[in-house]
Parts: structure tokens; sequence; C-alpha cells
């Protein structure tokens, strides 16, 4: 898996790098906070900067975009004020569920002098200017400044004749728009952020992956059951490289494939550019780094030295004497290929070698099952199907069970040993092998399920 982990941790370092220029700015301007707007800067020195500023005198509204989904619902709303002591226009763009407090101000400073004399005392609370954060950014498109004007000469406009003059005058126009920074959402960063964070965090395991130290297996198989243990080798390791090819495969896939789903579904909703880079994308790339390392850490499933390891103690756990353990493994090394069934699937391995006295069955999970044919009182193939319902979602299983009962057990229910296979042809496989070790018995102990 050393493949995989190498990827992913280039691929993070990466995606660590391009969010660290595409949003790192940004980001921590967002975390510095807004600066007040100083009434002796121009909108020129303030350009680029992530300022707070006050709108007292705004003019006109009119909508600045509409929702992909519905054409005829305004998503955001501009303004454009006039600065009094700047001598300017500034456009303000806002979304229209924050636009309340803007329109009661449009509306409050625009009254005319007899109403607001019937206001009296509320007018001054109407006429409070209204705060609005994000980063200033030149307006280049003649476009966009064109829209401004024609707003301006509209009949929903409060603009007078001078003012009027003097936006057509105005070179350098600058918009402000709220929970933005630099042209990037706040929401976005904050995802941006979090990406990054990951990415980083799936870097360092990585790392640390490809820098622990390999156990070294130790030499000298000197008993029986190490060698026979060791023997499982043969079939034991081209699985788990099959295995390990395959998890490389997928992980791949998912780093790639998940940014490049979510950066179609950014497209197909109509998400303009600077959203499909800072909102779509590193969720798409967050998604792909965290399947990939589930993948890689669950390739640890597929190495042959603990895969041994485990069946060892597996063996421990059946607490044969140490006599009958040698014995076991001298009979099954010395039993012949075609005494043995192989059952090979993508997640799971069986190999099964039924000796004169002693029968074994190796699994790719590591679990081990032995079988006393000369206890045997009765054997009987069970084929086991249902379903595991989690929420909404069905699992159907399916697989074929040996159950083999002792003479003289204290069970009175289960069977002494089980053995699982997931194909039929399996299981009818190593029933055949046993019809033939146990000779004239086979009538007597085995029964049809």
């Amino acid at each position: 898996m050393k493949k995989l982990y190498s990827g992913i941790a280039v691929f993070a370092l990466l995606t660590v790098i391009f969010f660290g220029v595409t949003a790192g700015g940004p980001f921590l301007q967002m975390i510095a906070g807004p600066q007040t707007a100083a009434a002796d800067q121009s909108f020129e020195q303030m350009e680029g900067k992530y300022i707070t500023y006050e709108v007292t005198r705004p003019v006109v509204s009119f909508a600045e975009e509409y929702y992909s989904g519905d054409p005829g619902r305004v998503s955001k709303v501009a303004y454009v004020t006039y600065d009094e002591t700047r001598q300017a226009f500034l456009k303000i763009v806002t979304s229209e569920r924050k636009s309340g407090k803007l329109d009661d101000l449009l509306r409050a400073v625009n009254r005319s002098e007899e109403l607001k004399a019937q206001w009296g005392d509320e007018q001054a609370e109407a006429e409070r200017p209204v705060p609005v954060s994000g980063s200033l950014t030149a307006i280049a498109e003649e476009g966009v400044v064109q829209t401004i004007l024609e707003a301006m000469g509209s009949g929903d406009s409060f603009s007078i004749p001078e003012m009027n003059a003097l936006a057509m005058g105005q070179k350098n126009w600058y918009v402000l728009e709220e929970d933005g920074i630099s042209g990037i959402k706040v929401t976005n960063l904050w995802i941006c952020a979090v990406a990054a964070g990951v990415a980083l965090f799936a870097a360092l395991l990585c790392l640390l992956f490809l820098c622990r130290k390999k156990d070294v297996a130790a030499g000298g198989y000197g008993s029986a059951w190490e060698r026979l243990l060791e023997k499982q080798r043969v079939w034991l390791e081209p699985w788990c490289a099959q295995g390990c090819r395959r998890r490389v495969w997928q992980g791949f896939l998912f780093l790639a494939g998940a940014p490049a789903v979510m950066a179609a579904l950014g497209i197909a909703v109509g998400a303009d550019m600077i959203s499909i880079l800072t909102c779509h994308l590193p969720i798409g790339l967050a998604a792909g780094e965290l399947c990939a390392l589930m993948l890689a850490a669950g390739g640890g499933v597929f190495v042959p030295d603990k895969i041994i390891r485990i069946l060892n103690k597996n063996m421990q756990r059946l607490a044969l004497p140490q006599a009958e353990q040698e014995a076991l493994a001298e009979e099954l090394l010395e039993t012949d290929a075609q005494w043995s069934v192989f059952e090979k699937g993508k997640e799971e391995i069986y190999y099964g070698i039924l000796g004169e006295r002693f029968w074994a069955v190796f699994s790719g999970r590591g679990i081990l099952t032995v079988m006393d044919s000369r206890r045997l009182e009765r054997m009987e193939t069970v084929t086991v199907s249902g379903q595991i319902r989690v929420g909404k979602v069905r699992t159907h299983y399916h697989y074929y069970s040996i159950r083999a009962f002792y003479r003289d057990s204290p069970r009175k229910k289960d069977c002494d040993v089980l053995v699982n296979f997931n194909a039929e042809n399996t299981a009818e496989e190593f029933m055949a092998l046993a019809r033939r070790r146990l000779g004239e018995r086979a009538e007597e102990v085995i029964q049809e399920g």
C-alpha cells in the first residue's frame, strides 16, 4: 500500500498548497477581522482590503443576480450609495435575505422633508448608517458601470440630476460585496480551510505510515506448525498482492473522481468559477482523500505476515495439546494437494486441506478451523441466506455452512465445528473429499442437508 499512501500524501500536500495560494490570503484577512473604513482614505487606497463600510445614502437598488433554478427569484441585490465625504458612488451587493436594513435606509433617507418631519424622532433612528463588511474590488467591466448609470437614471432611483452628473464623470468604480473577501464568500473560505485541514491531516498520516519501521519476520521455522503456516504463503501472497493493487486503483479513482464529480455538479447548477474552486472542488477533494485513506487503512488486511500471525493466535485459542498440534501439522504437511479445496474471492479466500485424521480450513481473514475426523458423529451442509437492514439499506447475504458434531460432545444444540464457504461448489468439493476420507463411515456420518 506504499504506492497509495505516497499518492495520497503528494495529492494532499498539493491540495494544501493550492488552497494556500487561492484562499490563504482572504482567509487570514477574515480571521483578523475587517478594518473600519477610514474617512481620510479613498476607495483606491482601500482596494483589496477587508473593510467595514457604513452606508449612509443609498439612491437606488436593483437585482444583481437570480437563482439559477428560478430565474424570477432574486438571490442578490445591488445598491448604489453616495459617499458625501469622498464625493463618489459605491456599489454595494448583499444577499436578498439580508437586504431588509438597506431597503429601510433607502426609503428613509430619500423621504421628502415633509415626511421626515412627520416621522419625528423615529427618522433619526431610520437614517442610522448600515455597516457592511466585505472586500473592496475595482469594477473593470464597462457593462457593469453602464448598468449602474442606467439604474440611477431610472424612475425607481432617488438620484438627483447633480448626482447623475457626478456619476457620469466618475472614472473609478468599486463594489463591496457583503460577506465576501476578494470575491470569495466567507462560508466558502471556511470550506477551503476545512478541506486544507483534512488534506494536511491525511498527508501527516500517510507520512507517518511511510516512515514507520516494518516488523521483521522471525526466521528459523523449526516446528511443524510453523512450517505449515509458512507454507500458506504460496496462496496468501498472490491474493494479498492482488487485493493491494485493487485498493490502490480504487484509492486513486476516489482521489481523482470525487473532485471531478463535485466540479461537474457545480457546473450543472450554474455556479461561477470562483464558487466551484472554493466550494464544490474542496468538498470533492476532502471526500476523495478521506475515502482513499479508508481504502489504504483497509488494505492492512492484505498483509501475509499479519494473516499468519492471526492464524497462529487462533490455533493457540483452540488449546490443542502441543503433541496433537504438531501431529496435525505433520500430517497436513505430508498431505497431497489432491486433498485440498480452494476458493478465491476479492475480499476473502479459503484454503482447506483434509489429512487422514485432521482437516483444516485457512481463511484470508486469519480464521482457522480444525476438524478431527475420528471424533465425527455427524456432518451436514446448510445453506444460509437472509438480509441485514440498516435504516433503509438492505444487504443480502448467502453462504454455505458445513456443520460437524463430535461424539460425546457436551454441546446439545450448536455444532462443534463450523466451516463456511461462499461458493456452493467449494462446499460440495469439501464434502466429496470428506466422503473419500471417511470411507465406509461416510454413509453414517454425512447427512444430506
